[in-house]
């Protein structure tokens, strides 16, 4: 009895404290319903989508899921005046007088985020959103770097961070619909660490020559090169790097491959031959194709390559004179690329020194081809001879590269594609002749006016970095600046 007593004391105190908060406050919040305010508040649930029936609810809880406030429709029979908090799930009151007030929810189906992908790739974060549209439309996208303190509105179901520096950075991101209904938030924290490809392809040399195709030409290196580059060797090292294109399977035109790392310089030789669509039908264009039948040893994909002359227009190996270098390689090829790879792309100072015979190793062609004065200034240039004779296995630098031509030996070789290709090294034997890289893989002279397969050959922007991929041919490099 004496509980029964203390219980409807309680429940009056209870009401005669709401009502003196009236009086004083002029708002009550009410964070959820309570048996003590049922004369306070009453909550109608729409029975069915848009049917306009409602049926008062026998829960003493707002609802939380699969329903929306009804501004219009909600009321309080003495004029108070209710404002609904979606967020937070509570109504607040504004009155001076006891009053009792309807709170109508309709049936909504929210915004729904089924999946999400956040991703780093190189200096930016890619985050995706597949979303189920509900009751209402898809109003905006909403995006957060910084764990949401601010907020980046976008009308796409993507958005790009870019231009990050290394960090860890704690993403969010949400959808709103056209009544101002947010969806849930999803999140994820990820690292960026930007890594430029030079310092992680010297990364990859463990202090072991040949570990991952690498090797370090220092002074110790026998038959190397003597001059601290980094350089892949042997049969089909992963030096694979996508240049020109960000399609999700590099194509095969865009395929190029790492010679090494010189001065801190990526250089990298195009894969494939180039043609005319890279290089014109100007300059030194011949007309004439190499055809893809004609060599069983070819190992690209192209079925015809087309032919260009070292300098027919002056008709000596100056190679600054020739239109070449000059129109192919450093305007057309240039133009014929979008400017955000062709600015990746470094102007180097070529020097073309040559030597008078091919009946040298290549670290003695090496040093005559960087003993010269005579220095071509230009982004892209051709393979020089002595590059395509350190890309053999090193149990071959001690042999001249005329005696290239052996099939034991072209197999150890990455760079032997198996067509007659120009290198960029003159010869001093003649001042109308330069070394080319024969189909069977010796290395012999010609004179200018006569054509051959062109593959351009370029130093990347030390800023370029390594976004993604394992070096291999199936996953390239991805780079970006």
């Amino acid at each position: 009895m004496k509980k029964k007593v203390l219980t409807a004391a309680l429940i009056i105190i209870s009401s005669l404290i709401i009502l003196l908060t009236y009086k004083k406050d002029n708002n009550v919040t009410f964070s959820d319903t309570s048996k003590n305010n049922n004369n306070l508040l009453s909550i109608m649930l729409e029975t069915s989508s848009g049917s306009g029936d409602y049926q008062e609810s026998l829960s003493n809880s707002f609802p939380r899921n699969g329903y929306i406030f009804n501004e219009n429709l909600s009321n309080c029979e003495n004029g108070s005046k209710i404002s609904w908090n979606e967020e937070n799930k509570s109504v607040s009151v504004k009155s001076n007088k006891a009053d009792k007030c309807h709170l109508y929810f309709d049936i909504y189906e929210p915004i729904e985020i089924k999946s999400y992908s956040i991703i780093s790739s190189g200096k930016s974060i890619i985050v995706s959103l597949d979303v189920k549209k509900g009751t209402e439309e898809i109003s905006n996208y909403y995006y957060s770097y910084d764990d949401g303190n601010t907020y980046i509105e976008s009308n796409t179901n993507t958005y790009t961070f870019s231009n990050l520096t290394n960090g860890t950075y704690k993403i969010k991101a949400y959808v709103m619909d056209s009544k101002g209904i947010k969806s849930k938030i999803v999140s994820k924290e990820i690292e960026i660490n930007i890594v430029p490809l030079n310092s992680y392809i010297i990364s990859k040399y463990t202090g072991v020559q040949g570990e991952n195709g690498l090797y370090y030409h220092d002074s110790t290196l026998t038959n190397g090169a003597g001059d601290n580059s980094y350089r892949y060797a042997g049969s089909d090292p992963d030096n694979y790097v996508c240049f020109g294109s960000d399609e999700s399977t590099c194509p095969v035109d865009n395929l190029y491959r790492i010679i090494g790392v010189f001065n801190n310089q990526i250089k990298l030789i195009k894969y494939d031959y180039a043609n005319s669509n890279l290089l014109g039908t100007d300059g030194e264009y011949s007309g004439y194709t190499y055809l893809k039948s004609s060599y069983s040893k070819y190992k690209g994909s192209l079925t015809s390559v087309d032919r260009y002359y070292w300098n027919n227009t002056e008709k000596t190996n100056s190679w600054n004179a020739s239109l070449l270098n000059k129109t192919n390689l450093n305007i057309n090829y240039l133009n014929n690329i979008e400017s955000k790879w062709s600015n990746m792309i470094a102007t180097n100072n070529w020097r073309v020194g040559g030597y008078y015979s091919n009946k040298a190793t290549s670290k003695i062609i090496f040093q005559n081809e960087m003993s010269s004065s005579i220095i071509s200034s230009a982004k892209v240039g051709l393979v020089y001879a002595s590059d395509y004779g350190f890309s053999v296995d090193p149990t071959i630098w001690t042999r001249a590269l005329y005696e290239y031509s052996s099939s034991d030996i072209t197999k150890l070789n990455w760079m032997y594609m198996g067509m007659s290709e120009s290198t960029i090294t003159p010869t001093t034997a003649s001042s109308s002749s330069m070394f080319y890289i024969q189909a069977d893989g010796d290395l012999l002279n010609d004179e200018v006016i006569y054509d051959h397969a062109i593959r351009p050959t370029f130093y990347l922007n030390n800023s370029v970095i390594k976004k993604s991929g394992d070096g291999t041919k199936t996953n390239p490099y991805r780079i970006s600046n």
